[in-house]
């Protein structure tokens, strides 16, 4: 299973995320609530996978997420926000994101976009629910 960095300023979020995914049998190997430290955990760590918040006070996951590809042109990045506006989730996709969760996040969707995202390095994309891209 995946070792993943969850990066979220709500600890309720970071949370949720964990159980979900630890229950789907991946491995949780950092979390941050600030987003100023993801590439040094990053580069520290060198996860699987990242979930980016793109809210955050001290950061913005759209830098964050252009950061990181500038450093790891393969990282593998889902993006997860409450932010659901179409032109962020096309941006970020074609910046480099693998996928993109609209908040609040439910198991099923999320261990569904982590598993195709572990198989698949491409852009994963789902017409299930308005609330997963």
């Amino acid at each position: 299973m995946a070792k993943i960095l969850i990066v979220d300023d709500s600890t309720i979020q970071r949370t949720i995320l964990r159980k979900y995914l630890e229950k789907g049998g991946h491995e949780i190997i950092g979390e941050s609530k600030t987003g100023n430290n993801v590439l040094g955990l990053y580069k520290e760590l060198m996860p699987d996978l990242v979930i980016l918040d793109i809210v955050m006070p001290d950061a913005n996951g759209i830098a964050i997420l252009e950061q990181l590809l500038k450093f790891d042109k393969n990282a593998r990045i889902v993006m997860c926000s409450g932010t659901a506006l179409q032109n962020v989730i096309i941006e970020t996709i074609n910046m480099g994101a693998k996928s993109f969760l609209v908040k609040p996040v439910t198991g099923e969707y999320l261990l569904m976009t982590v598993d195709k995202v572990m198989r698949n390095n491409n852009n994963v994309f789902s017409q299930q629910d308005n609330r997963h891209y």
